[in-house]
Protein backbone atom coordinates (compact mmCIF):
# COMPACT_ATOMS: atom_id res chain seq x y z
CA UNK A 1 0.00 0.00 0.00
CA UNK A 2 1.27 3.47 -0.88
CA UNK A 3 2.02 6.03 2.00
CA UNK A 4 -0.68 8.00 0.55
CA UNK A 5 -3.15 5.41 1.25
CA UNK A 6 -2.08 4.45 4.26
CA UNK A 7 -2.16 8.60 5.53
CA UNK A 8 -6.26 8.55 4.46
CA UNK A 9 -6.70 5.07 6.15
CA UNK A 10 -5.22 6.30 9.46
CA UNK A 11 -7.56 9.98 9.18
CA UNK A 12 -10.65 8.10 8.42
CA UNK A 13 -9.83 5.92 11.70
CA UNK A 14 -9.41 9.06 13.65
CA UNK A 15 -12.63 10.63 12.34
CA UNK A 16 -14.71 6.82 12.80
CA UNK A 17 -13.28 7.16 16.79
CA UNK A 18 -14.24 10.80 17.09
CA UNK A 19 -17.92 10.04 16.11
CA UNK A 20 -17.92 7.28 18.44
CA UNK A 21 -16.70 9.17 21.32
CA UNK A 22 -19.02 11.46 21.07
CA UNK A 23 -21.86 9.75 20.96
CA UNK A 24 -21.10 7.81 24.18
CA UNK A 25 -20.83 11.07 25.37
CA UNK A 26 -24.23 12.13 24.30
CA UNK A 27 -25.93 9.19 25.93
CA UNK A 28 -24.16 9.63 29.25
CA UNK A 29 -25.02 13.37 29.33
CA UNK A 30 -28.56 12.18 28.51
CA UNK A 31 -28.21 9.60 31.75
CA UNK A 32 -30.35 10.35 34.81
CA UNK A 33 -27.94 10.80 38.39
CA UNK A 34 -27.78 7.96 40.56
CA UNK A 35 -30.57 7.91 43.37
CA UNK A 36 -29.96 8.06 46.93
CA UNK A 37 -33.33 7.36 48.23
CA UNK A 38 -34.08 4.44 50.02
CA UNK A 39 -37.38 2.39 48.83
CA UNK A 40 -40.57 3.68 50.79
CA UNK A 41 -43.46 1.27 51.02
CA UNK A 42 -45.43 3.62 53.19
CA UNK A 43 -46.68 7.25 52.27
CA UNK A 44 -44.99 10.11 54.80
CA UNK A 45 -45.70 10.14 58.01
CA UNK A 46 -46.65 6.72 58.23
CA UNK A 47 -45.23 7.27 62.06
CA UNK A 48 -45.76 10.62 62.74
CA UNK A 49 -49.32 10.68 65.12
CA UNK A 50 -50.56 14.00 63.42
CA UNK A 51 -50.24 13.06 60.20
CA UNK A 52 -53.16 12.28 57.82
CA UNK A 53 -51.16 9.21 56.68
CA UNK A 54 -50.24 8.27 60.33
CA UNK A 55 -50.56 4.00 60.74
CA UNK A 56 -52.74 3.92 63.13
CA UNK A 57 -55.20 5.53 61.74
CA UNK A 58 -55.06 2.71 58.50
CA UNK A 59 -55.11 0.44 61.10
CA UNK A 60 -58.34 1.24 62.43
CA UNK A 61 -59.99 2.30 59.51
CA UNK A 62 -58.92 -1.69 58.60
CA UNK A 63 -61.20 -2.64 61.84
CA UNK A 64 -58.14 -2.96 63.66
CA UNK A 65 -56.57 -5.52 61.68
CA UNK A 66 -52.79 -5.44 62.48
CA UNK A 67 -52.02 -8.96 59.92
CA UNK A 68 -51.65 -7.18 57.47
CA UNK A 69 -48.21 -6.02 58.95
CA UNK A 70 -46.84 -9.52 59.58
CA UNK A 71 -45.80 -10.39 56.60
CA UNK A 72 -43.23 -7.76 56.32
CA UNK A 73 -42.42 -7.00 60.12
CA UNK A 74 -42.95 -10.53 61.29
CA UNK A 75 -45.15 -12.61 63.22
CA UNK A 76 -44.02 -10.82 66.33
CA UNK A 77 -43.41 -7.71 64.82
CA UNK A 78 -39.85 -7.64 65.59
CA UNK A 79 -38.59 -7.10 62.21
CA UNK A 80 -39.09 -9.88 59.71
CA UNK A 81 -38.00 -9.57 56.26
CA UNK A 82 -38.31 -5.81 56.71
CA UNK A 83 -35.47 -5.54 59.39
CA UNK A 84 -37.75 -2.69 60.93
CA UNK A 85 -39.23 -3.61 64.75
CA UNK A 86 -42.79 -2.55 66.06
CA UNK A 87 -41.20 -2.95 68.78
CA UNK A 88 -38.68 -0.19 69.12
CA UNK A 89 -42.15 2.49 69.93
CA UNK A 90 -44.59 -0.70 71.27
CA UNK A 91 -42.91 -1.61 73.83
CA UNK A 92 -45.33 -3.66 76.33
CA UNK A 93 -46.26 -7.05 76.20
CA UNK A 94 -47.74 -8.64 72.74
CA UNK A 95 -46.13 -5.54 71.03
CA UNK A 96 -48.89 -3.41 68.68
CA UNK A 97 -51.23 -6.15 69.64
CA UNK A 98 -51.06 -5.25 73.28
CA UNK A 99 -54.55 -3.80 74.76
CA UNK A 100 -53.10 -0.48 75.50
CA UNK A 101 -52.76 -0.01 71.80
CA UNK A 102 -56.10 0.59 71.20
CA UNK A 103 -57.58 1.50 74.11
CA UNK A 104 -56.51 2.48 77.72
CA UNK A 105 -52.47 3.48 78.99
CA UNK A 106 -52.32 2.79 82.70
CA UNK A 107 -54.15 -0.44 82.38
CA UNK A 108 -56.25 -2.39 79.42
CA UNK A 109 -59.42 0.69 80.35
CA UNK A 110 -60.35 3.34 78.40
CA UNK A 111 -59.11 6.41 78.68
CA UNK A 112 -57.83 6.70 76.49
CA UNK A 113 -60.64 5.56 73.91
CA UNK A 114 -60.54 4.12 70.54
CA UNK A 115 -61.16 7.93 69.53
CA UNK A 116 -58.33 8.60 71.70
CA UNK A 117 -60.83 10.79 74.00
CA UNK A 118 -60.76 11.20 77.67
CA UNK A 119 -63.57 12.71 78.98
CA UNK A 120 -65.10 10.81 81.33
CA UNK A 121 -68.45 12.06 79.97
CA UNK A 122 -68.14 10.17 76.98
CA UNK A 123 -69.57 7.18 77.24
CA UNK A 124 -66.65 4.96 75.53
CA UNK A 125 -64.65 6.26 78.45
CA UNK A 126 -67.42 6.78 81.14
CA UNK A 127 -66.38 4.95 84.90
CA UNK A 128 -63.84 2.74 83.68
CA UNK A 129 -60.88 3.84 85.86
CA UNK A 130 -63.37 4.05 88.96
CA UNK A 131 -64.21 0.27 88.47
CA UNK A 132 -60.69 -1.61 87.62
CA UNK A 133 -58.86 0.46 89.37
CA UNK A 134 -60.86 0.81 92.76
CA UNK A 135 -61.93 3.84 95.35
CA UNK A 136 -61.58 4.73 98.59
CA UNK A 137 -64.41 2.87 99.24
CA UNK A 138 -64.31 -0.52 96.54
CA UNK A 139 -61.53 -2.68 95.64
CA UNK A 140 -61.43 -2.68 91.39
CA UNK A 141 -63.48 -5.01 89.62
CA UNK A 142 -61.93 -7.00 86.59
CA UNK A 143 -63.18 -6.39 82.79
CA UNK A 144 -64.32 -9.61 83.16
CA UNK A 145 -67.80 -8.28 85.23
CA UNK A 146 -68.53 -6.62 82.24
CA UNK A 147 -67.15 -8.15 79.27
CA UNK A 148 -65.98 -10.83 77.56
CA UNK A 149 -61.96 -10.73 77.75
CA UNK A 150 -60.47 -11.83 74.77
CA UNK A 151 -57.22 -14.23 75.13
CA UNK A 152 -55.98 -12.27 71.45
CA UNK A 153 -56.99 -9.49 69.76
CA UNK A 154 -58.74 -11.27 67.07
CA UNK A 155 -61.68 -13.49 69.06
CA UNK A 156 -64.89 -13.79 68.40
CA UNK A 157 -66.38 -10.61 69.66
CA UNK A 158 -63.75 -8.40 69.88
CA UNK A 159 -62.77 -6.31 67.02
CA UNK A 160 -64.66 -8.46 64.29
CA UNK A 161 -67.72 -6.67 66.17
CA UNK A 162 -68.68 -2.99 65.97
CA UNK A 163 -68.99 0.01 68.67
CA UNK A 164 -69.95 0.07 71.41
CA UNK A 165 -68.69 -2.67 72.99
CA UNK A 166 -70.76 -5.91 74.52
CA UNK A 167 -71.71 -5.52 78.24
CA UNK A 168 -72.56 -8.77 78.95
CA UNK A 169 -72.14 -9.26 82.49
CA UNK A 170 -70.47 -12.77 82.59
CA UNK A 171 -68.67 -12.50 86.14
CA UNK A 172 -69.73 -13.42 89.83
CA UNK A 173 -70.30 -10.32 91.22
CA UNK A 174 -72.30 -7.76 89.19
CA UNK A 175 -75.07 -11.71 89.28
CA UNK A 176 -74.11 -12.40 92.93
CA UNK A 177 -77.48 -14.04 94.93
CA UNK A 178 -78.07 -12.54 98.11
CA UNK A 179 -79.85 -13.58 100.97
CA UNK A 180 -80.26 -13.29 105.01
CA UNK A 181 -80.36 -17.08 105.94
CA UNK A 182 -78.74 -20.00 104.03
CA UNK A 183 -81.41 -21.72 102.07
CA UNK A 184 -83.95 -18.68 102.78
CA UNK A 185 -85.31 -16.32 100.08
CA UNK A 186 -82.60 -14.91 97.51
CA UNK A 187 -82.24 -12.06 95.43
CA UNK A 188 -81.46 -12.78 92.24
CA UNK A 189 -80.00 -9.68 89.99
CA UNK A 190 -80.46 -9.74 86.57
CA UNK A 191 -77.83 -6.91 85.19
CA UNK A 192 -78.53 -5.14 82.22
CA UNK A 193 -77.13 -2.17 80.17
CA UNK A 194 -78.71 0.37 77.90
CA UNK A 195 -76.32 1.79 75.97
CA UNK A 196 -78.80 4.37 74.35
CA UNK A 197 -79.16 5.88 78.00
CA UNK A 198 -76.29 4.24 79.68
CA UNK A 199 -77.13 3.36 82.31
CA UNK A 200 -76.94 -0.15 84.52
CA UNK A 201 -79.95 -1.44 86.17
CA UNK A 202 -80.39 -4.69 88.75
CA UNK A 203 -76.36 -5.49 89.32
CA UNK A 204 -75.85 -6.76 92.96
CA UNK A 205 -72.99 -3.94 93.26
CA UNK A 206 -75.14 -1.11 93.07
CA UNK A 207 -78.10 -1.84 94.86
CA UNK A 208 -79.32 -5.23 94.03
CA UNK A 209 -79.36 -7.42 97.04
CA UNK A 210 -81.20 -7.76 100.20
CA UNK A 211 -81.95 -4.44 101.81
CA UNK A 212 -80.49 -2.71 98.75
CA UNK A 213 -82.18 -0.19 96.43
CA UNK A 214 -82.44 -2.58 93.71
CA UNK A 215 -83.94 -0.14 91.49
CA UNK A 216 -81.12 2.14 91.14
CA UNK A 217 -79.61 2.57 87.68
CA UNK A 218 -76.10 4.48 87.96
CA UNK A 219 -75.55 6.66 84.90
CA UNK A 220 -71.99 4.83 83.51
CA UNK A 221 -70.82 8.25 82.30
CA UNK A 222 -71.96 10.58 84.96
CA UNK A 223 -69.31 12.64 85.81
CA UNK A 224 -70.30 14.49 89.06
CA UNK A 225 -69.61 11.42 91.75
CA UNK A 226 -73.67 11.41 92.34
CA UNK A 227 -73.83 7.97 91.19
CA UNK A 228 -71.43 6.90 93.81
CA UNK A 229 -72.79 8.44 96.86
CA UNK A 230 -73.40 6.80 99.99
CA UNK A 231 -76.97 5.44 100.10
CA UNK A 232 -77.32 5.06 96.49
CA UNK A 233 -76.84 1.32 96.95
CA UNK A 234 -78.49 1.21 100.17
CA UNK A 235 -79.43 3.69 102.14
CA UNK A 236 -81.50 6.92 101.41
CA UNK A 237 -79.45 10.19 99.52
CA UNK A 238 -81.81 12.79 101.11
CA UNK A 239 -81.79 11.60 105.29
CA UNK A 240 -79.45 14.24 107.02
CA UNK A 241 -76.49 12.47 108.23
CA UNK A 242 -74.08 9.74 106.78
CA UNK A 243 -75.34 6.65 109.19
CA UNK A 244 -79.15 7.74 108.34
CA UNK A 245 -77.97 7.12 104.27
CA UNK A 246 -76.29 4.32 104.63
CA UNK A 247 -79.29 2.60 106.16
CA UNK A 248 -80.00 -0.48 104.80
CA UNK A 249 -83.90 -1.21 104.50
CA UNK A 250 -85.45 -1.71 107.59
CA UNK A 251 -88.62 -3.80 108.64
CA UNK A 252 -90.43 -0.31 107.88
CA UNK A 253 -89.58 0.06 105.07
CA UNK A 254 -90.07 -3.76 103.77
CA UNK A 255 -86.42 -5.16 104.26
CA UNK A 256 -84.92 -6.92 107.36
CA UNK A 257 -82.31 -4.77 108.49
CA UNK A 258 -82.50 -3.77 112.22
CA UNK A 259 -83.11 -0.07 112.52
CA UNK A 260 -79.69 0.79 114.02
CA UNK A 261 -77.59 3.80 112.44
CA UNK A 262 -74.31 2.52 114.23
CA UNK A 263 -72.78 0.63 111.44
CA UNK A 264 -69.38 0.14 113.02
CA UNK A 265 -70.49 -2.03 115.82
CA UNK A 266 -71.13 -4.71 113.42
CA UNK A 267 -69.62 -3.78 110.48
CA UNK A 268 -66.36 -2.97 112.47
CA UNK A 269 -63.87 -4.71 110.19
CA UNK A 270 -65.85 -2.56 107.04
CA UNK A 271 -66.70 0.96 108.57
CA UNK A 272 -65.42 3.54 111.67
CA UNK A 273 -67.99 5.69 113.71
CA UNK A 274 -67.70 8.05 111.24
CA UNK A 275 -69.55 5.93 108.24
CA UNK A 276 -66.39 5.91 106.75
CA UNK A 277 -65.00 2.68 104.59
CA UNK A 278 -61.70 1.53 106.29
CA UNK A 279 -61.50 -1.55 104.41
CA UNK A 280 -62.53 -1.24 100.68
CA UNK A 281 -62.01 -4.70 100.31
CA UNK A 282 -64.31 -6.12 102.46
CA UNK A 283 -66.97 -3.77 100.86
CA UNK A 284 -68.89 -4.79 97.70
CA UNK A 285 -67.25 -7.95 97.58
CA UNK A 286 -69.78 -10.45 97.68
CA UNK A 287 -69.67 -11.32 100.88
CA UNK A 288 -71.52 -10.38 104.42
CA UNK A 289 -68.75 -9.12 107.19
CA UNK A 290 -70.52 -8.77 110.62
CA UNK A 291 -69.04 -9.18 113.64
CA UNK A 292 -65.53 -9.56 112.35
CA UNK A 293 -67.17 -12.99 110.56
CA UNK A 294 -67.19 -12.95 106.51
CA UNK A 295 -69.32 -15.30 105.24
CA UNK A 296 -70.87 -15.77 101.30
CA UNK A 297 -74.75 -15.89 100.91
Amino acid sequence: MKNSQLAHSFVASLVLLAASLGGCSDLKDALPEASTASLSVHPDGWIIPASANFHGKSIRENNWDMRDCQPCHGKLFDGGISKTSCRTCHTKPGGPENCTTCHGGVNNAPPPDLSNRTDRAVKSVGAHQTHVSGTSFAAAVSCAECHSVPATVYDPGHVDSGSPAEVVFNAGLSTMRTGVVPGGPRVTPQPSYDPASAKCSNTYCHGAFVNGNGDFAPVWNDPSGTQMACGTCHGDVTKTSAAERALPKTRAQGGTHPNFTACYICHAEVVDANVKIINPSKHINGKLNVAGEERSF
